[in-house]
């Protein structure tokens, strides 16, 4: 990591130098070379299995290496380092000149993990002047304690009916069971990693910085691009300015499908990034052929629809995509998509009884009542309640972080599912 950070702040250095002493073509072989360099690191920690995977696959050969430790927070990372050195390409920044403030940037703690990906154009200007006071304290400290309760009270508390259904034999499975698991797994994935974010932002605003936000309700989207407007907006963002308006750009006199095409390799790269896995790759591609579809017209003909059938259809076409994500070996899908879509009769040899998930029932239903914006509501109208209201939220809110603290303390505490990606 210490020479991944030294690597990226003396070439970063170098592109200014360049830049401000009128070399008109060393500065993009030097990006390109930058940003090579930075994949390469990526490569070698996260896709050096996957990549021998293919190559004994094709060459029948075997090759017996020592996959290495992934790098904490290395995809992260990689794209923090990437948005510092095509900025300072592009001239949106000066080059940072002091190392520890690039240290800061590059490895702040609050986002290491697990992102929000912020980009160095926005949280340049918050370290050149870092501010502290109360307000922002007062309200990462009720951030964090919400994020907590939405990780330890739903998300691990989901995790074990998603858990249990995956784990059983699909042909086990009738409708009902599967369909119970797959919208707890649903629901997992957001809390979880939305629990992470409000962490994040609640750590990073008590230390003075305004990291972005990462998700904005996304299980009210009314089609697939929607979707992909409310989750992980940090990555979307990231591969929108890296990624796809350059393309857009460098394909520009290309009249056949060129957005479609666009948009099918951003999302293969997406899919990429989650994990060196098969799954994820189709994941990606599968939300990227539907998205490009949309954009072909298909999404203006879904706006005309009634808003109760836009958002079945958007989280029905959501939900199929996690079982893609969730189950790795893709020789078990079409047995679970058999028990989700009825072969098997809506109930089988599995029930939630024998399986013992039926308590987790009420836990659900709360879940999925916090999925729509009641809590941004609260907040937005929360400037106009009195002091003695406020200080009953915040009761509130220390009592359910005592309660988070309580089930860490009873039932230990289930590791973030992004961390891995």
């Amino acid at each position: 990591m210490i020479l991944f950070v030294v690597l990226n702040y003396l070439l970063g250095r170098l592109l200014g130098y360049l830049q401000s002493h009128d070399h008109p073509n060393l500065p993009r072989w030097v990006v390109w070379a930058a940003a090579g360099l930075n994949l390469i690191f990526l490569g070698f920690y996260k896709y050096l299995g996957f990549f021998i995977q293919i190559f004994q696959g094709i060459s029948e050969v075997e090759v017996s290496i020592e996959k290495p430790a992934l790098i904490l927070g290395l995809s992260y990372l990689t794209f923090s380092s990437l948005s510092y050195l095509f900025d300072v390409y592009q001239q949106a920044r000066e080059p940072e000149k002091n190392f520890l403030k690039f240290c800061a940037y590059l490895v702040m703690f609050p986002k290491l993990v697990q992102g929000p990906i912020a980009l160095y154009k926005d949280l340049s200007p918050q370290l050149a002047d870092v501010t502290f006071n109360l307000d922002d304290i007062a309200w990462g400290v009720r951030r964090f304690m919400i994020g907590l309760a939405k990780k330890v009270l739903i998300a691990d508390s989901l995790a074990i009916v998603a858990r249990k259904v995956f784990a059983t034999d699909p042909q086990r499975l009738g409708a009902g069971v599967a369909w119970f698991g797959l919208i707890a797994y649903t629901l997992v994935i957001y809390f979880d990693f939305a629990g992470y974010t409000d962490m994040a932002l609640g750590i990073g605003r008590m230390f003075g910085f305004r990291l972005p936000e990462n998700f904005n309700n996304p299980y009210i989207s009314r089609s697939i691009t929607d979707f992909w407007r409310r989750w992980h907006m940090s990555l979307t963002n990231w591969f929108r300015a890296y990624v796809f308006i350059p393309l857009e750009f460098k394909r520009r006199r290309s009249k056949f499908l060129r957005q479609q095409i666009n948009i099918l390799i951003v999302f293969a790269l997406t899919g990429l990034w989650h994990g060196a896995s098969w799954n994820f790759l189709i994941w990606g591609v599968y939300f990227g052929v539907i998205l490009a579809i949309e954009a072909s017209g298909v999404g203006k003909f879904i706006k005309k629809w009634p808003r109760v059938f836009q958002h079945i259809y958007a989280m029905l076409i959501v939900m199929i995509g996690w079982v893609f994500f969730r189950i790795s070996n893709i020789q078990n899908w079409g047995p679970f998509f058999r028990a989700l879509f009825g072969f098997n009769g809506f109930t089988h040899v599995e029930t939630l009884r024998t399986l013992n998930i039926l308590f987790y029932i009420p836990i659900l239903m709360v879940a999925i009542l916090l999925c729509f914006p009641l809590l941004s509501k609260l907040e937005r109208r929360s400037h106009v309640v009195s002091k003695e209201k406020h200080l009953l939220v915040d009761v509130v809110i220390f009592g359910i972080f005592l309660l988070s603290v309580s089930y860490i303390l009873s039932n230990g505490f289930q590791v973030f599912m992004y961390v891995r990606f």
